[in-house]
């Protein structure tokens, strides 16, 4: 394309004056300038164009993949925050249940307590009332043996031989036989 140009201004040169140079500058700058923007406008156009293209595309595909990470942020949030108000509930019904056992655990140890507490009075009044008895039988015991001893001792005193000899005969006919 350029060589086109070129040879263009050279017919256009042969044309006015045979061969040379424009001196003036502002005409030939301009001129050149104007080639040179239209030059770039048809091919630079498309590269730029296509380089755009290419910059948008990559553009639009990072805002989609950033969307769809937001969107599954989003999602993963929701379930998370699902989770932890599930943990949350969860937390809060075993805490209840562990109130609800520990306090069934309270009443049955006071119910079990009260009911051992009940069995060692029982137990204690039944020890108390059986050491009475047997203090009591101990105690009879020891009268009964002060008393025979205290009437055999009067029984001696008062009786003398002939007397016990009376005392026994009559026993031993009470009781079926004779002497």
């Amino acid at each position: 394309m350029i060589g086109t140009l070129l040879f263009l201004a050279e017919a256009h040169a042969e044309v006015e004056s045979g061969f040379g140079l424009k001196l003036d500058i502002l005409e030939s700058n301009l001129i050149n300038l104007a080639i040179l923007i239209g030059l770039l406008f048809y091919y630079g156009s498309k590269v730029v164009g296509n380089i755009l293209d290419q910059r948008k595309t990559k553009i639009a595909q990072r805002i989609q993949e950033v969307e769809q990470q937001q969107q599954q942020a989003a999602a993963t949030l929701a379930e998370e925050q699902q989770k932890l108000a599930q943990a949350q509930a969860t937390a809060k019904n075993i805490i209840r249940e562990a109130e609800a056992n520990g306090q069934k655990a309270k009443e049955a140890i006071l119910a079990r307590g009260q009911q051992e507490v009940e069995r060692l009075k029982a137990t204690a009044a039944q020890d108390l009332q059986t050491e009475q008895e047997r203090a009591i039988a101990e105690l009879r015991q020891r009268v009964a043996a002060l008393a025979i001893k205290r009437a055999e001792s009067q029984l001696r005193e008062m009786l003398n031989e002939e007397a016990q000899q009376k005392l026994i005969d009559r026993s031993i006919s009470q009781l079926g036989g004779s002497r």
